[in-house]
């Protein structure tokens, strides 16, 4: 699973150009904290929506590539083979969200806005970024459609993040309302690591 996860994150650092939007993304809202005074934990959700396609652009480079083809040659089991995929998912998440939290700290420091809002913004980060992995891998394994999957992630995403500035000022979590949501997307990924196992053990790589 190690060297999964490094050919994983080799393939992410060269693709380092995604992450210009979500900084971006991450600045405006920092500017808007700061110039505001409060928190929006509806930008949370925003900002993740680069972050959530990242484990099915490897899958889809994986496919391309024929290097799925070539893991099913080697001695390693299609559990560590999905494994990695979620455990990248979890990684990528929690720098994503360090980044988030960092910047809009400074933000919110600069204009000395209220720190207790930056919990549940990054919690509410955390969610969006474990679901929509957790709901578009097991179509993945089970359409065998990473593009066409990724595509309806993509538009989805874009909704979400619309809606997530639209109505800013309308959507507030308390924090122990974003401590439920994450824990359930924790059990939401477990359950979905077990249904991906399920159907990726009846498939067969050719």
């Amino acid at each position: 699973m190690r060297g999964l996860l490094v050919k994983d994150m080799l393939f992410i650092r060269q693709s380092w150009p995604v992450f210009a939007y979500p900084l971006y993304l991450t600045l405006m809202c920092a500017i808007m904290t700061g110039a505001s005074g409060k928190f929006y934990p509806a930008v949370g959700p925003a900002i993740a929506a680069t972050f959530c396609l990242l484990p099915l652009m490897v899958i889809a480079d994986d496919h391309r590539t024929g290097y799925e083809k070539t893991l099913a040659f080697t001695p390693i089991s299609k559990e560590k083979m999905i494994g990695a995929r979620y455990l990248l998912n979890l990684i990528v998440s929690l720098a994503g969200c360090l980044m988030v939290s960092l910047i809009l700290g400074i933000g919110a420091l600069i204009g000395s806005t209220p720190m207790s809002g930056l919990l549940t913004t990054a919690i509410m980060f955390m969610v969006t970024a474990l679901v929509m992995p957790s709901v578009s891998l097991p179509l993945i394994y089970f359409f065998k459609r990473a593009n066409t999957v990724m595509g309806f992630s993509m538009m989805i995403l874009c909704a979400i993040t619309a809606l997530a500035f639209i109505f800013r000022d309308k959507i507030d979590f308390s924090v122990d309302t974003a401590a439920v949501m994450f824990a359930a997307t924790l059990v939401m990924m477990a359950v979905s690591y077990m249904i991906s196992v399920r159907i990726f053990r009846k498939t067969e790589i050719c």
